[in-house]
């Protein structure tokens, strides 16, 4: 999972700050460079600035547990979610963490708790967990799960922190200390170790964060609609637009898209692209041009170079065909000139595919090689949908039939 995990603290000296994060990375420099420590404090000091912590997965993912992390960008993004997940960004209910938004830097799930301590001001510390990444929907859906074990290990952290206070009042109670001698010199703020007693509380929360970056990883995945393997999973006996000449490159003898234009007009064009991509007929009546070279340059346009799939394109000579509405006659008049006979028109609102295909013809950056790949990405895009959309309209209609 792509995130940060931080602990962070409220130190009386320096404000609030990030103690100790958790990331994972493929770049093995970060498990060998120092971090950027710029504050001598206890308080403020976790494992060291040349300590880090490192575990490694078989596919080659490493997670590391570093007081700071090596990019200075989110570096300042995590030291604004200290800031906030401290001071404002807290639940009332005290149950569960919080989450807010910021589409310049990132998203963040957070969780405030307070840690008894016999030397802080109010005898408590302020301490918190944050979760930073950029994917919203991501973090929004894996909040339940990371949430509730931020809260245990909050609950971990005041437990150890508590029989730490215990033993300590019993020793001198601070609070009749304070009210009898008016002193309040708390001095500098104490580390998480000192406070819980514990040693290994840094690899402990190492454990603690690597598993939330392992679980936030298999719980949820992102998988394109568009992608080979769904597509094959959805239809494993039809052809898929994988396949070998699913969009077939230009042929020698056909003439590009543009050509087609200038040579038919722009407005005979424009029928011609409404009819291919809405599969109405297409009678082609030339007298000098080779009407194979339109039908070649049209079949472009479908996402498969199947004859049963271009079949609605085709050149008729010789037979009477007359113009309707699922029928329209390109013919060729004198001068090369064309004319299409069609009785119905284009809509005010075309379709989002022809759009785009117009968009792209008119983009002057755009060779007609690159036309090509870009229309055949856009055929690839839109047959996925349709492909998806034939599934989910075949399994809702099992559903109801069952």
């Amino acid at each position: 999972m792509n995130a940060i995990i931080g602990m962070c603290h409220f130190c009386e000296a320096h404000g609030p700050r990030p103690l100790f994060c958790t990331f994972s990375t493929d770049d093995e420099t970060h498990t060998t460079e120092a971090s950027k420590h710029t504050v001598q404090c206890s308080g403020c000091t976790s494992i060291g600035p040349d300590t880090v912590f490192v575990s490694r997965e078989d596919n080659g993912v490493i997670f590391c547990s570093r007081e700071s992390v090596p990019n200075n960008d989110v570096t300042a993004f995590l030291r604004q979610a200290a800031l906030r997940s401290i001071t404002c960004e807290m639940s009332w209910n005290k149950e569960g963490g919080v989450v807010y938004f910021s589409d310049t830097h990132g998203h963040v799930l957070s969780l405030m708790f307070q840690v008894k301590d016999t030397r802080a001001r109010g005898l408590k510390r302020l301490f918190s967990i944050v979760v930073l990444m950029k994917d919203k929907m991501l973090l929004l859906n894996i909040t339940p799960v990371l949430s509730e074990h931020m809260q245990k290990i909050a609950k971990e952290l005041q437990q150890q922190a508590i029989a730490v206070y215990e033993n300590e009042q019993s020793i001198c109670s601070q609070r009749a200390l304070r009210l009898k001698t008016g002193r309040n010199d708390f001095g500098q703020s104490r580390s998480l170790v000192q406070l819980t007693g514990d040693e290994d509380i840094f690899k402990k929360l190492h454990s603690h964060f690597t598993w939330m970056l392992r679980t936030g990883a298999v719980t949820y995945s992102e998988t394109l609609y568009t992608s080979q393997d769904l597509l094959r999973k959805l239809t494993p006996t039809s052809h898929t637009i994988f396949e070998e000449n699913s969009c077939p490159s230009p042929q020698d003898h056909s003439m590009s898209l543009r050509e087609l234009a200038n040579l038919l007009g722009k407005a005979v064009f424009r029928i011609l692209l409404y009819c291919t991509l809405t599969g109405i007929d297409i009678v082609i009546k030339t007298q000098h041009t080779e009407p194979s070279s339109i039908i070649n340059s049209l079949s472009s346009l479908m996402p498969s170079g199947d004859n049963h799939n271009i079949s609605h394109i085709k050149a008729e000579s010789c037979v009477q065909v007359l113009p309707s509405q699922d029928v329209c006659i390109l013919e060729e008049t004198e001068n090369s000139n064309f004319d299409c006979k069609w009785t119905h028109s284009i809509p005010v609102k075309c379709p989002t595919l022809m759009k785009k295909i117009e968009n792209a013809m008119e983009n002057t950056k755009f060779n007609d090689a690159v036309l090509h790949q870009h229309i055949k990405s856009l055929q690839l895009e839109w047959l996925g949908k349709t492909r998806c959309c034939q599934e989910f309209g075949a399994s809702v209609g099992c559903y109801k039939a069952r």
